[in-house]
């Protein structure tokens, strides 16, 4: 019995699939790899993880989470998965983005942007925080990319969002 648990341990030690962490800097000041997240499927954040809010992109098939662990804010690009029944409905990350630091005067606008007056579910962007109803004043935009499933920095021209 101690030969096959031993042998079992070692096939787990082995396995392709286990990542350990790297020993070259403590864990505590460790930067976690945000692209590492591609790929994960789940229905409920993994423990550490927490949700703040996201989006719709397109048609219901996909979704951008704002998800944050530690200090580290992200954008999860996720895509809804086979859904049978009971639960959260389970959905894959297909693409990672950090959140950029942007000073109090500057605000995220996403769900409700525009590409040349057209509602465009997918843009997100940074905008100067003004008292107008509609954001002209893009300072970054990107694109959650349902075709290629990634998140792409797109030109600012033509972009608007509305306050909401």
């Amino acid at each position: 019995m101690k030969r096959l648990l031993t042998l079992s341990l070692m096939g787990l030690l082995l396995s392709p699939a286990l990542t350990l962490p790297a020993l070259s800097q403590p864990a505590s000041t460790a930067r976690p790899n945000i692209r590492s997240y591609i790929g994960l499927s789940y229905r409920i954040l993994p423990k550490g993880f927490k949700d703040n809010g996201g989006w719709v992109v397109k048609g219901g098939r996909y979704r951008a989470d704002f998800v944050q662990r530690g200090n580290t804010r992200m954008i999860w690009f996720t895509k809804v998965l086979p859904w049978n029944r009971g639960g959260a409905v389970p959905v894959q990350v297909v693409d990672v983005m950090e959140l950029p630091t942007f000073p109090r005067t500057q605000e995220l606008h996403y769900a409700f942007c525009r590409l040349n007056d057209v509602n465009d579910r997918q843009i997100f962007a940074i905008a100067q925080a003004t008292n107008e109803d509609i954001r002209t004043n893009i300072v970054r935009a990107w694109r959650a990319n349902t075709k290629t499933e990634k998140f792409e920095p797109i030109s600012t021209k033509g972009v608007a969002c509305l306050q909401i």
